[in-house]
């Protein structure tokens, strides 16, 4: 029996079995260990689904297997015994005479355990009082020579950080017969759309264009309240941070929306000042974008010239706006002005009873970014007419944006009345709308005026109509029957003046304003000729009416109106012109047209006779030699568009020398012209004359081109200007016999086109027969010559130009 060990044997004897029994079951983890991180690697590196059905099923059966017969030797492993302990520490310790092995001896005979074993014990346990306990040793160098234990831990842990999807989805799609659904990946797509009113068009920020341009601009600038459109599908975690560009502050902006779904994630942001937005999923930073801001300026207004009287009365107030990105709208507000002709302020509270009047302004052009126009209204009927008022213009834009004018003061124009009757009816509603208190003395005049009432004798219902308001006015009790009182008298003052003139006006103002609106939208031809025959109508009765109106008043031995006069053959020319027009694709010059024939005719009055001026002969000789300068220069430019490289047309002159020539009759015809006859802008024109004659021997032909078609706009002006000086000097009008004195003027009083062609689709002239048959043949030439094929791209783009600038 042996004897028991010391406790401090014992620990390190349990040390050192420990020690042994982990290399042993260490040495027996190896090829358990490899074949499992293989089989990890594979699996997690998502190798296994790249290959076809059923091989990856076929790889993870092989692995499970090669991973149970790897377990032979773990399960071979047996417990270490205190024994095979002992003589470890005998080796580890270099005892020769196993001292600690043998400890566990028990002598041969009982008889012999006296004390000299006793003392043989003693002697043992003093040699093993110092013994070291082993440390575990891995034995893999002798099992794994070739170190296969390195790549294969080197693929695991790649794979664990570099692969795709995770473990229990990868080992569903290996085990699968089935091909696996792919991953769907990440799809981003943002977008920036700037406010409709700057007229820009949306970015897509994830172009590849795009992509290369913030990689060279860091930093986008987009017009103010600008909109951030994302998207973003197949994200974990979506969202957005907006943040200060420089810094990590968060920043909230006006209006940012976000919305989540089950695959998808959409944010809209409005952009009102620079901002960077970074789109994450997570932690992971998918995209970021760095804005800065254009803001939208205020846009601006301002009157041309003081408003000022127009024909019969209306009102006209001629202003000029711009803005940034263009205008929306431009309106007007009336309100009576302190000081007066007779002083500061009122007598009476009278005209305090009245609404300021309305003054609409339609832009002829929304959106345009600079705009000068005169707008007119008729508000010779309101009760302030004739009084001092101020206007405030205001511009508006699309973001907004207003800007007002300073008050500009004026005197509301007043329509002038030739009927006696008219003049007393007027004079009574001027009294009443500035004493309201004296209604019961301008219901005696009334009841005068009634006695004999001459000039709508003739008209019981007038004479009704006028007895009915005379009552009302000697009944009115409150401020809103005089306010109704003086509101009814204005259309029996246009009545007795204009007897059925106004209904037939007003009839033709509607057709117009219909027909304008078809234009504008390209109706068919069939209601455009039906609107054309019912203003054809509307004009012929306009027409008779002023024959008898003008009749009746000569008879009445009234005074005649001054104004243009014309026959329903030259009013039914200018509407067949519209018409043509139309029909040739000008729309914009057949709606302008239109608005001078509504203007004449709304201006005429019965009788009306023009002014007995003529003009100096020389204007239209000058006229005439500047169309004639005009049409060579267009024709010399057609040469150079198709000059050779020398400069040179084969046969002919250079044509240099030929522009030289030109340059030379232009300043011969622009001495003595002053400003106002355009000689200014014939000098420019030979200024660009002689810069194109430089080209032109220079060879650099799209120069020459470039500096002719301003030569062409400078002299296209300085006819204009002419023209004007000569309508100032009153060339053309009629005379005193109402027959023209020239046989050269339109019904509007300016040259006709006949007389200078070349003026016409710039001076807004009614054209002739013969030039739109011309030109419409032109227009069909042109249009074929583009529509050629194998046309080659410089006479493609000069017969687009052509078509741009002239049709």
């Amino acid at each position: 029996m042996t004897a028991p060990l010391p406790k401090p044997l014992q620990n390190k004897l349990r040390l050192q079995r420990w020690a042994m029994q982990w290399e042993g079951l260490w040495a027996a983890l190896h090829w358990p260990l490899l074949v499992l991180g293989l089989g990890l690697a594979l699996l997690w590196s998502g190798l296994l689904s790249l290959l076809p059905r059923p091989l990856p099923l076929a790889i993870l059966v092989l692995c499970a297997l090669a991973f149970l017969g790897s377990l032979r030797a773990l399960w071979r492993h047996r417990a270490v015994s205190d024994f095979a302990a002992l003589r470890k520490l005998d080796s580890a310790n270099a005892l020769h005479h196993r001292e600690a092995s043998s400890l566990q001896d028990v002598p041969a005979r009982e008889s012999t355990a006296g004390e000299v074993w006793e003392e043989h014990l003693r002697r043992k346990l003093a040699a093993v009082q110092s013994l070291n306990v082993t440390r575990p040793r891995s034995a893999w160098r002798l099992f794994d020579p070739v170190a296969l234990r390195v790549p294969v831990a080197l693929a695991l842990v790649a794979a664990f950080f570099l692969g795709q999807g995770d473990l229990l989805s990868n080992v569903k799609n290996a085990a699968s017969l089935s091909a696996p659904i792919p991953p769907k990946p990440l799809v981003l797509d943002a977008w920036l759309k700037p406010p409709s009113y700057t007229g820009k068009p949306p970015l897509l920020l994830t172009s590849p264009a795009m992509q290369e341009k913030l990689k060279q601009e860091s930093e986008l600038s987009v017009p103010e309240n600008s909109v951030l459109n994302l998207r973003l599908e197949n994200a974990t975690a979506p969202h957005l941070e907006t943040l200060s560009p420089g810094s990590d502050a968060i920043l909230k902006l006006a209006s940012s929306k976000t919305e989540k779904s089950e695959t998808g994630f959409t944010a809209d942001v409005k952009l009102d000042r620079p901002a960077l937005v970074k789109v994450m999923d997570g932690d992971k930073e998918l995209a970021s974008y760095t804005f800065s801001v254009i803001p939208d300026a205020a846009p601006k207004i301002d009157f041309v010239e003081d408003p000022k009287p127009a024909d019969l009365g209306q009102l006209a107030v001629k202003w000029r706006a711009s803005d940034d990105y263009g205008l929306k709208s431009v309106s007007a507000e009336i309100s009576l002005a302190d000081e007066q002709e007779s002083g500061t302020g009122f007598e009476s509270n009278g005209v305090f009873l009245y609404e300021a009047p309305i003054f609409k302004i339609a832009l002829k052009k929304p959106g345009a970014k600079q705009d000068e126009e005169t707008s007119k209204a008729d508000l010779a009927g309101h009760a302030w007419a004739g009084l001092f008022v101020e206007m405030v213009l205001t511009a508006e834009d699309g973001a907004g944006h207003k800007a007002s004018t300073a008050p500009r003061r004026f005197k509301l124009p007043e329509r002038q009345f030739i009927r006696p009757l008219a003049q007393a009816l007027v004079e009574q509603r001027k009294k009443i709308i500035l004493a309201p208190e004296a209604a019961s003395d301008v219901a005696t005049m009334l009841d005068a005026l009634l006695l004999y009432p001459v000039d709508i004798r003739d008209n019981s219902g007038l004479i009704i109509n006028l007895a009915a308001l005379k009552a009302r006015t000697a009944n009115a009790s409150s401020p809103d029957d005089v306010v109704t009182v003086v509101k009814d008298l204005w259309p029996l003052i246009l009545a007795v003046e204009d007897g059925h003139l106004n209904d037939l006006r007003a009839e033709l103002k509607n057709l117009k304003d219909q027909l304008q609106q078809a234009l504008r939208e390209g109706a068919s031809q069939e209601k455009i000729d039906e609107l054309m025959r019912r203003m054809r109508e509307a004009m012929n009765k306009l027409m008779d009416q002023l024959q008898k109106e003008g009749e009746k008043r000569q008879a009445d031995g009234l005074d005649q109106q001054q104004g243009p006069t014309l026959t329903p053959e030259e009013l039914q020319k200018m509407l067949d012109n519209i018409g043509e027009l139309n029909k040739q694709g000008s729309k914009d010059a057949a709606e302008q047209m239109l608005s001078q024939l509504d203007q004449l005719l709304q201006n005429l009055q019965p009788g009306g006779k023009s002014s007995s001026r003529n003009g100096s002969p020389g204007a239209k000789d000058q006229m005439d030699a500047l169309s004639g300068l005009m049409g060579k220069q267009r024709k010399l430019m057609d040469e150079t568009q198709r000059m050779g490289r020398d400069g040179k047309e084969p046969g002919g002159e250079g044509l240099g020398n030929k522009q030289k020539q030109l340059k030379d009759q232009l300043g011969k015809l622009g001495q003595g012209m002053g400003s106002d006859e355009g000689g200014d802008s014939l000098g420019e024109a030979g200024k660009n004359m002689d810069g194109a004659e430089q080209s032109l021997r220079g060879q650099q032909k799209d120069d020459a081109l470039r500096q002719q078609n301003q030569a062409l706009r400078k002299m296209l002006e300085g006819m204009g200007k002419l023209a004007e000086q000569m309508k100032r000097d009153g060339q053309g009008n009629q005379g005193a016999n109402g027959q023209r004195g020239n046989g050269q003027d339109d019904p509007l009083g300016r040259p006709r086109a006949t007389h200078d062609p070349a003026v016409g689709p710039d001076r807004n002239l009614v054209p002739s027969e013969l030039a739109m048959k011309r030109a419409r043949e032109i227009l069909e030439e042109l249009r074929a010559r583009a529509n050629e094929e194998g046309l080659d791209e410089e006479s493609r783009s000069y017969i687009d130009r052509l078509l741009k600038e002239k049709f």
